[in-house]
């Protein structure tokens, strides 16, 4: 694997013009490194520069300042773009063509003929689950089968760079499975490619992704592993409990979460400080212990913490 990375942003602001004498800054002095042969998401609230840096690194857009490199070169160039495999968040397809045709044919665009498009665009299909729909006009393709079709054309040249923007949007539960489960695929086959996506869904991120980027008003406020990110959290447990008495309830478990389950009374501590002081009183008043169990941090808990933690430096600042 070459050690340039896949994405390299420098200093990159974006500011669009939105009146003779206005304009907005969508992106603000903008750094981000991703190494190759990693999964990365792409997160922020909506109007947080998202959209528009994804457009610069695809060579949509240019950027008011700063610079864009894909593996080395430029993101304006046609090597650089030669890179990228992209799946748009509402992708569309010529409807009188069928899921066949529509590969062979920007397969050509791509340069690719003869057996190596053919064998190329059967094994694609093959993996996104189309192989029996190959004949079937477009038109007549499910959300999911036309997001599954665009994966497989985002994949014709082998890509080291793929770049999917929201590959979860409109899908029900059951396409999202589907859809983790392909791009596991997809990476698991080509371990060394680079797959950079957006996505409002965190629960798809935590699962999929091994680093997120998560921007806020235009500016880069966190970028990290998600293990790194729920580790920095204090630990979390649950406590199960039987016949505990009101007293110790109502003053030991005063502030913590509390529910009802099948074996008994569920309470939630934080820290192993607390747990130890907790377990001492418990076990003093000979309350019964069914159980406990360390809770792993959500991604949406450790993001609102960390952003929280550099709000707080800012003003302080």
């Amino acid at each position: 694997m070459s050690s340039t990375p896949c994405i390299t942003i420098t200093e990159v602001t974006k500011i669009f013009k939105t009146g003779l004498f206005k304009s907005k800054k969508a992106v603000d002095n903008l750094t981000l490194q991703v190494p190759q042969g990693e999964v990365i998401g792409l997160l922020g609230p909506n109007g947080s520069g998202k959209s528009t840096t994804m457009k610069m690194i695809l060579g949509f857009l240019k950027p008011t300042s700063g610079q864009i490199l894909i593996c080395g070169q430029s993101s304006d160039t046609k090597m650089a773009r030669s890179f990228i495999g992209y799946l748009p968040e509402n992708p569309r397809f010529q409807k009188f063509l069928t899921g066949t045709e529509v590969l062979f044919y920007y397969g050509k665009l791509l340069g690719l003929t003869g057996l190596a498009l053919k064998k190329r665009v059967e094994y694609l299909l093959e993996m996104v689950s189309l192989k029996q729909a190959n004949k079937e006009r477009v038109q007549g393709y499910s959300k999911g089968m036309t997001q599954r079709l665009a994966i497989a054309q985002s994949l014709l040249n082998n890509p080291p760079l793929l770049i999917f923007d929201e590959p979860m949007s409109g899908l029900d539960p059951l396409g999202r499975i589907e859809m983790r489960n392909l791009i596991n695929t997809i990476h698991g086959e080509n371990p060394n490619s680079t797959l950079f996506f957006s996505s409002h869904v965190l629960e798809d991120v935590e699962i999929l992704c091994k680093s997120v980027a998560f921007l806020q008003a235009g500016k880069l406020k966190t970028y990290a592993s998600i293990d790194s990110l729920i580790a920095g959290e204090e630990q979390r447990y649950e406590i199960v409990l039987q016949n505990i008495s009101r007293e110790l309830e109502s003053t030991i478990f005063k502030h913590c979460p509390q529910r009802d389950v099948a074996t008994g009374k569920s309470f939630s501590l934080e820290g192993p400080e607390k747990l130890s002081w907790v377990l001492s009183q418990l076990i003093e008043a000979k309350t019964k212990i069914v159980s406990i169990t360390g809770q792993r941090r959500k991604l949406e808990e450790a993001l609102f913490r960390a952003n929280e933690r550099l709000s707080l430096k800012e003003v302080s600042l």
